[in-house]
């Protein structure tokens, strides 16, 4: 399986690659070092997510995540004028999802920030993902049994798997995202997001990757995230493997042609000008689009469990 390049990869050549040689060595110093022990906590894994506007979304999004073993969501409403509370409500009452107000422009990392200072102490595992993206197991149906094989690193990596608008113009409410869009590109892209392991310590959380703090004979460094084939990781490095991966994030980048025009035009972006810039660029609307020549059904797996489960949901 190899990745391609959604991120650009500048740097390279020998020096980068002693450089980067160089915080693998570091990295696993680093974990011999500490030796940071996994308390169990009131959950073991939950998500942060930041979001605008996405009433539609979140049931199904909340429902697949509970089917995979997902124990609590932390959502952060910035600047939403939906229907969203009606939606969340039920699972605010049921304990599962809590529930922050966040009027920040391009918040997401102060978001992120906060989610990881006020919960580091009740869950142990924190996945930061967004409401276009689902995680996806391969094999296991357990995200917490997934997880176990990690409680030593700091964090763990996802990559993406890029889904474009399978030629679908308006997003049919009565059908779910992991059902009507399917097309993808081939492989997994070198971007994704993390798993942030509570037990280290983060003085930031990043988009992207997260590296904890840390101290060897008083330099300052810091430990590489891995991936799932635990492989310390550079962001700048894309990466070839030969082994199918255990675990992909299914990004629904605009999902419908009408939630991309949506999205350019009136919600914008949580965490950047630059990333608002990138998406509405027609250029890279029909670059991505084009790159969709595959189908990918791992997900559909659980489209059965995931209808009876949100028939339960209507009921209660």
């Amino acid at each position: 399986m190899k990745y391609f390049e959604m991120v650009p990869v500048k740097k390279r050549g020998l020096f980068w690659s002693f450089v980067r040689y160089f915080r693998y060595g570091l990295s696993q110093m680093s974990l011999i070092k500490e030796k940071v022990s996994f308390v169990p906590k009131r959950h073991y894994v939950a998500i942060c997510a930041i979001f605008k506007n996405e009433g539609m979304f979140l049931k199904e999004w909340i429902e697949y995540h509970l089917l995979i073993g997902v124990e609590h969501f932390y959502l952060y409403n910035n600047f939403s004028d939906d229907d969203y509370w009606v939606v969340l409500e039920p699972y605010i009452r049921k304990g599962l999802v809590t529930l922050t107000d966040w009027p920040v422009e391009k918040g997401q990392l102060s978001a992120y920030k906060d989610c990881y200072d006020k919960r580091k102490d009740s869950v142990n595992w924190i996945a930061y993902i967004d409401l276009d993206e689902f995680i996806c197991l391969r094999e296991a149906n357990d995200l917490r049994k997934w997880l176990r094989e990690y409680e030593r690193y700091p964090s763990v990596y996802m990559n993406w798997k890029m889904f474009g608008t399978s030629g679908i113009l308006k997003h049919d409410s009565k059908q779910f995202v992991i059902e009507q869009y399917t097309a993808c590109w081939p492989v997994l892209v070198n971007a994704g997001k993390s798993f942030v392991n509570t037990a280290w310590p983060f003085s930031s959380i990043g988009c992207h990757m997260s590296y904890p703090d840390l101290k060897i004979c008083h330099w300052k460094t810091t430990v590489l995230p891995i991936d799932e084939f635990k492989r310390f990781i550079c962001h700048w490095v894309v990466r070839d493997s030969k082994r199918i991966p255990s675990i992909q994030l299914n990004h629904y980048f605009n999902r419908s042609y009408h939630q991309w025009v949506y999205k350019v035009q009136v919600r914008g972006d949580a965490l950047s000008e630059k990333g608002q810039q990138y998406r509405a660029d027609w250029g890279n609307f029909q670059k991505n689009e084009l790159m969709n020549i595959d189908r990918d059904y791992l997900i559909q797996k659980w489209l059965v469990f995931l209808r009876l489960q949100m028939d339960e949901m209507d009921l209660d």
